[in-house]
């Protein structure tokens, strides 16, 4: 069953590279600027909304420490158990933005070295 699903991955992956390159650059461009330019308006608030909770959550515990921020996703076990579903939701949420904003650089990274 798994050599079977790594089949029909590669498969896919094959398949999308193919429609990538048969794809004019210009439209992968304008299509990267907007894949990025929607993923920061998704990453971008709800990361925010994610600090806010975790502030919130260790706030409530008394257990925030200095520049908790610079590496929060240590704190995640410091996180109260009713409140992990909702402070993690928006970590998953910010993290799914980055990774649609990822995935627009690299269709206009593939535009410029195509030639744009």
């Amino acid at each position: 069953m798994l050599e079977a699903l790594l089949f029909l991955a590669c498969l896919l992956a094959l398949g999308a590279g193919a429609l990538l390159l048969a794809v004019a650059p210009v439209t992968l461009l304008v299509a990267g600027f907007w894949l990025a330019l929607g993923g920061l308006a998704l990453g971008v608030p709800t990361g925010l909304l994610y600090h806010v909770e975790l502030r919130r959550s260790l706030l409530a515990r008394q257990r925030l420490p200095r520049r908790w921020w610079l590496r929060p996703t240590s704190l995640h076990g410091e996180i109260r158990a009713s409140d992990r579903l909702r402070v993690l939701a928006w970590c998953y949420a910010g993290a799914a933005g980055f990774l649609v904003t990822l995935a627009g650089c690299a269709l206009v990274a593939l535009a410029a070295v195509r030639g744009i």
